[in-house]
């Protein structure tokens, strides 16, 4: 399932003294391993029933989103690729998973009775004693179909422990399997938006908008008042406050395509920071950039699906699909 880039609502909460807004803003991660760009899915498991199990889950789970995923050996793959039959825009997902069983050093505290010529003291002591567990891992494999080539290699870990056998084993394969799943999906995020609010009216105006949920109309209010002589007129921390309210406003009105919203939010970061370094103005950077790249790998992404579902549909043309862009 894939999620479009912004839905902004959200909650208001008040931050504790420094009368700061939080609102939620909603920012879409890449997929992880993103099979879901190539109109071939062939999964393959490895020699254990761990592997068979969550092979069958991920066939599941891929199933129904536009590509052609199934059941697979190795030695199927092997065969089809020396023959030259693996269709175009083809990728392997090989799977390898094991469980083993350990015992875990753990303290717990115990009462103890300690007996002497003035008497018995009871106490309660800690006791060093081990456990039974079981820990898990999975092995995500992307080859390209055709020529072998491994495209990306994931690994994903999960444990159990002081509990029945049975019930760690099928505990840490339910762990293994959501997380394994997840790696397959892009995936929203509510992140929290911090706001700072000013005495001016036009400032709170804005804010009010942004806590309804009406970001293009809080942006705009904001971009009047820092053209205004009013604007001017503040203190440099105040100006600085305001740049940073407008750069949040701007990273997320849905009505500016993406790139241009970036970019002119971070003008506006940059113009705080130069009137008032602080902090948190640095950490909005860092948070913008990185949402940056996770929109452009999330375009990447569906521009590599379109190309490799096009071409895969294209049996006779010479040229072979290119892997997503996260691949490279």
């Amino acid at each position: 399932m894939r999620f479009g880039w912004a839905a902004f609502v959200l909650a208001l909460t008040v931050g504790g003294c420094s009368g700061a807004l939080t609102v939620r803003g909603r920012v879409v991660h890449p997929a992880q391993v993103p099979v879901r760009a190539f109109p071939r899915i062939l999964v393959i498991a490895s020699d254990t029933g761990e592997a068979d199990q969550l092979a069958a889950a991920i066939v599941a789970h891929l199933e129904g989103d536009g590509s052609h995923v199934r059941r697979g050996t190795p030695a199927e793959a092997r065969a089809l690729r020396q023959r030259g039959e693996l269709a175009r825009g083809t990728v392997l997902l090989h799977v390898d998973a094991a469980l083993r069983d350990e015992r875990r050093a753990g303290w717990t505290r115990s009462n103890r009775l300690d007996c002497g010529p003035l008497g018995c003291v009871e106490s309660n002591r800690p006791v060093m004693r081990y456990v039974p567990a079981v820990a898990g891992r999975v092995a995500l494999t992307v080859f390209d179909g055709r020529t072998g080539r491994r495209l990306q290699r994931e690994s994903i870990e999960a444990e159990a422990s002081d509990g029945d056998p049975m019930g760690m084993r099928l505990q840490v394969i339910e762990r293994l399997t959501e997380r394994t799943v997840q790696l397959l999906d892009q995936r929203a995020e509510d992140v929290a938006v911090e706001l700072h609010p000013t005495e001016a009216p036009q400032v709170q105006a804005a804010l009010d908008a942004i806590r309804d949920g009406r970001w293009t109309h809080g942006r705009d209010l904001l971009e009047r008042y820092v053209v205004s002589a009013d604007f001017g007129a503040l203190s440099r921390e105040e100006r600085a406050r305001v740049l940073y309210d407008l750069s949040q406003a701007r990273r997320f009105d849905p009505s500016v395509p993406p790139d241009v919203r970036f970019e002119r939010a971070s003008e506006a970061l940059e113009a705080a920071v130069q009137l008032h370094p602080q902090d948190r103005y640095a950490s909005a950077i860092s948070e913008l950039e990185a949402h940056r790249r996770a929109r452009e790998l999330v375009q990447a992404q569906e521009q590599a699906r379109h190309h490799n579902f096009r071409v895969g549909r294209t049996e006779g043309a010479a040229s072979v699909p290119e892997p997503p862009e996260s691949y490279r």
